[in-house]
């Protein structure tokens, strides 16, 4: 008998999920743009279609599924979206809910980028940056990004001004970060107000601004919309020095807001009681996973639900033990793919044994690593780091050791 009620509910749960994926699919064809609604039909579907298996991807609204997201993308490329093309090519060149083939991969990216798609050169950028083909090459990268960025593409110029923030490439460059940030805000993103006055802020961008600058950068980021800047211009005092606020106000101020049904707030809270040592002040006290993990069961209702998946995925980890960590790794590839980076820069931050248990498992899997796996960064480990560098071609890259900026960024890309 539970066995058949488990069943039913199974089933139930799975048609309540195919009813939502044509909802949305019917929403997404009713709001396309009026200049998109001009085009035929046959057009318009084909973007909704695409849409539709972009959301499922990155677990949007509907539950993460890479198979389900490549049938989708299948029938939007078959209608000639282009978009779908690069996703799907995307997906085949990282073995992403289909069996990798990077040479295949690459050169239709490649394609799609001769045929104008200035996202395809975005993501010609990241490949040779990240080594997602087998091989790193930061001038091809730095070329694809100008040139998307030239064109007026806005994630390029996002790009390049994390590249020159944190020194990804070579030597920091706060200017032409500030620079880039100034484009993007220029081609019309709100977002980069916010990093702009973040830099400002945090003091990264003190040849350009001081922090009360970075003030007004929160308030206009605000005016427009981003969510981000209000908890920004809640947490920090309103003077020269831009200062966030004692921990007993910081944290009552972000709780009164989230009690009142502010969700970015009660983010903000459950990434302050996991990592706060991160948030640069003295006031911060020691990680609280009970309050965390009690902050996002009040709003698990209302975040997507491969956001929900990667922020109980690290709960998991921060206060995990060490023979808990191989069954960790294997859930790494059930949460989007966007979200990958930030919980593994997470991990190595708040838990880096459990941080070096994956790369190790990872670096094992594509034969780098012989070993016990233990999660301690010792010889053994930092020789297999080494050489999976090598095998990119940046070993030079690498030589600041496994901790550093340019070596931790390729391991977390890694996975």
């Amino acid at each position: 008998m539970t066995g058949i009620i488990s069943s039913l509910l199974l089933h139930a749960v799975r048609h309540w999920a195919r009813c939502m994926q044509v909802l949305l699919l019917m929403f997404i064809c009713f709001h396309l743009s009026a200049a998109e609604a001009e085009t035929p039909s046959r057009s318009l579907e084909a973007s909704a279609l695409s849409r539709l298996g972009e959301l499922i991807l990155d677990g949007r609204l509907l539950q993460y599924d890479p198979s389900q997201a490549l049938v989708y993308f299948s029938k939007a490329a078959e209608l000639g979206d282009r978009t779908a093309r690069l996703r799907m090519a995307e997906m085949s060149l990282r073995g992403i809910g289909t069996k990798q083939d990077i040479e295949s991969a690459l050169q239709e990216i490649k394609t799609i980028a001769a045929e104008g798609s200035l996202s395809a050169h975005v993501s010609l950028g990241d490949i040779y940056a990240l080594g997602y083909a087998g091989f790193i090459d930061l001038n091809a990268s730095l070329a694809a990004y100008e040139k998307a960025a030239d064109a007026g593409n806005i994630t390029a110029a996002l790009r390049l001004s994390e590249i020159y923030r944190y020194g990804l490439f070579g030597r920091k460059d706060p200017r032409r970060s500030y620079g880039y940030l100034a484009r993007a805000k220029a081609l019309g993103n709100s977002y980069a107000l916010y990093l702009m006055g973040t830099g400002l802020v945090e003091g990264e961008f003190r040849q350009v601004g001081r922090p009360r600058s970075g003030l007004e950068m929160f308030r206009e980021a605000e005016k427009r919309g981003v969510a981000d800047a209000t908890i920004a211009l809640a947490m920090r005092r309103d003077n020269r020095a831009a200062q966030l606020l004692p921990r007993s106000k910081l944290l009552n101020k972000l709780a009164g807001m989230a009690d009142n049904g502010n969700r970015e707030a009660a983010l903000r809270l459950f990434d302050y009681y996991l990592d706060p040592k991160n948030w640069g002040s003295r006031y911060l006290s020691a990680r609280n996973i009970r309050m965390a993990r009690a902050r996002l069961e009040k709003i698990a209702g209302r975040i997507d639900p491969g956001e929900l998946e990667y922020r109980e995925l690290l709960l998991d980890i921060l206060s995990a033990e060490k023979a808990a960590y191989a069954s960790l790794y294997d859930r790494i590839d059930t949460i989007p793919p966007r979200s990958r980076p930030s919980l593994l820069r997470r991990t190595l931050r708040s838990n880096p044994n459990a941080f070096f248990y994956f790369v190790q498992m990872r670096l094992s899997e594509t034969g780098f690593f012989r070993g016990r796996l233990d999660g301690l960064l010792k010889r053994r480990t930092i020789s297999a780091i080494m050489n999976y560098c090598a095998s990119l071609g940046v070993k030079t890259m690498c030589r600041r050791g496994p901790l550093s900026v340019q070596t931790t960024r390729l391991l977390i890309h890694a996975f």
